[in-house]
């Protein structure tokens, strides 16, 4: 019989001090904050740009490109300036960027302010990630990706709350910048109390690029992030449209089942989470994938109940899959190339989920009940790059 080896190489860290875990927790809610907004502010932006409803198209590509970037580089920086620096940087420049989209009133300058944010959002997305990825468990990450998701659900709350006052979307943004700008200032000056990287760290641009450390385990990395954050993106944008014009639910039913997808989502990184701490990531891993299956059979079944649950369902599953992929990263790669890695599934996340929804939509153009056999779709390829991937560590372990 085979003997079962711990490979993991990044143990936990208990000791590390709770102040920079609470400060990347905080980071994370802080990025989900601009996008977030977005969707509820954009009908009384556009009446002040003078843009047509199709205008917010131009959005998503700009914010994706930037983040691209940042996430691509931001393992370099961090090597060259520190986290803390590159964090505290990142943070002000946000804060920056939210204050040219509320001091902006030409949706041209709206969009200078979105290449920021996303040149600012990916960079704390990369190294935040690195980061856990060296020093948290699996609850511990987990915690921190459900950080982003209250983040992505309070945001439109803080708009609807000043739009429905009254006092117009730019308060929210410039609220918004203000706890950036706070943040920002405590990470420059807490900077030096972040932990320098790894001795590894600098082997590696010494050694060479991510190329040379395992190419087809990254690729197959990449690939699984994106189609699991697509996925993701996918439910949360078409969920609501499904439910109402293709199943005939009722549109109240069908928003707070919308919300519900997000509480779903919260749960599982908090419960799931604690369950991968005791039975390691990857039976969970193993377990989600399973779940998401599930739910693309429900949803194909095309009757309401089933419909609703599969969007519950969606969310509990989703919900560890980034988080747990993160922190495997140098388990499937290399201890070496890790930090690197975690930037490209960072942008490979970005990539997904503008890339999926946008297919999927397209779908449901001809068919807005063709959501189910898309994302069922996608759901089964999930399953087989979880597979593969669970194959090739095997075929790894002593």
């Amino acid at each position: 019989m085979r003997a079962v080896v711990d490979v993991r190489p990044h143990p936990v860290v208990p000791w590390s001090p709770m102040f920079l875990v609470v400060l990347a927790f905080l980071a994370f809610f802080s990025i989900a904050l601009p996008d977030s907004m977005l969707g509820v502010a954009w009908p009384a932006m556009r009446a002040e740009f003078g843009q047509p409803l199709g205008a917010a198209g131009l959005i998503p590509p700009l914010g994706v490109a930037a983040t691209l970037v940042s996430t691509a580089i931001a393992a370099r920086l961090a090597a060259r300036i520190g986290v803390g620096r590159l964090l505290a940087l990142s943070t002000l420049l946000s804060a920056g960027a939210l204050v040219v989209g509320a001091a902006s009133f030409r949706f041209e300058h709206f969009l200078i302010s979105v290449v920021l944010t996303g040149l600012s959002a990916g960079a704390i997305d990369a190294t935040i990630n690195a980061y856990a990825a060296r020093t948290f468990g699996p609850r511990r990450i987990n915690l921190l990706h459900a950080a982003y998701v209250v983040g992505a659900a309070a945001s439109p709350l803080l708009m609807t709350a000043t739009l429905q006052s009254g006092l117009g979307w730019r308060l929210a943004f410039a609220i918004v910048a203000a706890a950036q700008l706070a943040l920002g200032l405590f990470f420059l000056a807490v900077q030096r109390r972040w932990p320098t990287l790894p001795a590894t760290q600098e082997g590696r641009r010494k050694r060479g690029s991510w190329r040379n450390h395992r190419p087809a385990d990254v690729s197959l990395g990449l690939l699984t992030v994106a189609v699991q954050t697509g996925i993701e993106s996918s439910v949360a944008l078409w969920a609501f449209t499904y439910l109402t014009l293709g199943i005939g639910v009722a549109p109240v039913l069908a928003g707070t089942l919308a919300s519900g997808y997000w509480l779903a989502m919260f749960a599982g990184r908090v419960v799931l989470g604690w369950l991968a701490e005791r039975t390691g990531a990857w039976p969970v891993m193993g377990g989600a994938v399973v779940g998401l299956v599930a739910a693309g059979g429900l949803a194909l079944l095309g009757t309401p109940l089933a419909a609703m649950s599969a969007v519950l369902l969606f969310g509990l599953a989703a919900a560890p899959l980034y988080p747990l992929l993160t922190l495997t990263t140098a388990e499937r790669t290399s201890v070496a190339a890790a930090d690197t890695v975690v930037g490209l599934q960072a942008g490979a996340s970005s990539l997904g989920a503008a890339t999926f929804p946008l297919l999927v939509g397209l779908a449901m153009d001809r068919s807005v009940t063709a959501f189910a056999p898309a994302i069922a779709g996608l759901c089964l390829v999930a399953a087989a790059l979880q597979l593969v991937l669970q194959v090739r560590r095997r075929s790894r372990t002593p």
